[in-house]
Parts: structure tokens; sequence; C-alpha cells
């Protein structure tokens, strides 16, 4: 009989603890779209035109986003830790352009920081053994670990001849006179993005984070695709003019049901 009553009690103490806990949290719901001049990305047509006078067509885009805080109105700060604090977005997969995170506590927040990228801690080789983030690897003669980001598509030189256009980041090297690595640069950079937001309990909070591609080439470096030539996985130079970009890449905005 004592040890009956033992498991009830047991069993109503876990119940009480679930439902305290349940309705002092929230969802939160991170959609993730993709803009060029404030309308949504067009793929594989050749209409857009950066600020150096580039003409070129975007054909995929893909990246991390890691280190994810929110910080509320008191200024405490909350990391997510879910998913190990880790999503990979690819416009072509659409599970990738949404991440639904549970269990965030009932606040009031007013902005949200992450790492673009991966940082050193979380930037290893064979961390991924599974497609799609497997195959974003970054070869380890390079640094090792994944790539940032991947802008892939298509340009005109100045020559009007049509060229791929493989906006690829990750881990930089600087070289000396001989072309020889010296040393492994490390190109994330982190997102902080002031917004107001409230979670209740037990609703969804939805966001949308946005990413305006226009930004990767001009603010405030003008990118030259004319310059940087195909691909940038070699050249640090390409890499720090992008990182410096970033800061202004992405905003956010509350998602409003009808």
């Amino acid at each position: 009989m004592k040890v009956h009553k033992f498991y009830c009690f047991l069993i109503i103490c876990i119940l009480i603890f679930s439902c305290n806990k349940q309705e002092n949290s929230g969802t939160l719901d991170i959609f993730f779209t993709h803009t060029v001049e404030d309308a949504p990305v067009q793929f594989n047509q050749l209409i857009y035109n950066n600020t150096a006078g580039n003409q070129y067509q975007v054909n995929e885009i893909k990246y991390f986003i890691s280190r994810l805080f929110l910080m509320d109105d008191k200024g405490e700060s909350i990391e997510i830790k879910q998913d190990n604090g880790i999503h990979y977005v690819d416009c072509s997969l659409e599970k990738t352009l949404r991440w639904v995170i549970n269990g965030i506590p009932k606040k009031n927040y007013a902005s949200i920081s992450f790492v673009f990228g991966l940082d050193e801690n979380d930037n290893k080789s064979n961390r991924f053994v599974n497609p799609p983030e497997s195959n974003f690897s970054w070869p380890d003669f390079l640094g090792g670990g994944y790539h940032y980001m991947q802008i892939n598509g298509k340009f005109l030189n100045k020559k009007g001849v049509l060229q791929n256009m493989n906006i690829h980041t990750g881990i930089g090297q600087l070289r000396n006179e001989n072309n020889e690595i010296t040393k492994f640069v490390h190109n994330y950079f982190t997102v902080t993005l002031p917004f107001n937001f409230t979670i209740d309990d037990n609703k969804n909070t939805q966001l949308t984070l946005n990413m305006e591609i226009q930004r990767w080439f001009d603010t405030p470096n003008l990118y030259n695709f004319d310059d940087f030539g195909t691909g940038i996985m070699q050249n640090q130079n390409a890499q720090q003019l992008l990182k410096e970009n970033g800061w202004n890449v992405f905003d956010l905005w509350l998602v409003v049901s009808d």
C-alpha cells in the first residue's frame, strides 16, 4: 500500500512539473526567406545587377546559422540548444526553410543574435555524417570543417562572357610570397538584430529571417565579380570583404496570421 501511494505521489509530481513547464514556455517558429531588392529571389534568371554593375543570376543559396541567442527585455540571454544550436538552410530543400524551436521561456524579448556559419568549436570536419549537411564540407587542406555559405549562379564578365559565380565562404588562408599557407582564418561573424517579440504560454510565435542578397555586394564594401573571378575559397581578401558586408544582410519581422 505504501509503495502504491508513493508511485501515485510520483506521478502527480511529474504531471504538475510538466504542466508548469508547458504553461511557462512556447514555440519560436523561424521562416527563412531570400530577396533581391526586396522581392523574392527568382532563381536561374539572368536579371540582376549589383552596385558594381555586374549582371548576374542566382541558382542556389545554402548556409549555416548557429549559436542562436535570444535576449529578453531585461538584458538576460538564452542560448538555443535544440539541434545542437545549428540550422542548415538550403533553398532547394523546403524543410530547411523553417526552424521550429520548442520550450522557449515565456518572456518579452528584445533581440536575436546568431553566428553566420560555424565558429571554431562547431566547425569540425566529419561532424555531419548525413546529407545535406555532410555535402557542405570544406576541404581539409583549406582549413577543414564546412562551408558557411554557398551562393551559386552565373555572371556576365566585362567581356560579356557568361561565367560561374560561386560565392563560397568559410575558413580562409593567409599565404606567403611562395603562395604557401601560413595561417588559417575563421571568417564567421555574429549578426545581432534588435526586435521586440513575445513568447506566450503554449503558443507559436512566428518570425521571418530574411536575407537580402544585394547587400552582400555593396554594404559597406563594393564587391565586383570581375575582381574576384568565379571562386573565392582560396581568396581571403574576398572572404574578408563579404564578412564585413554580412552584418547588414539580414532583416527580421513578425509573421502575422490572417
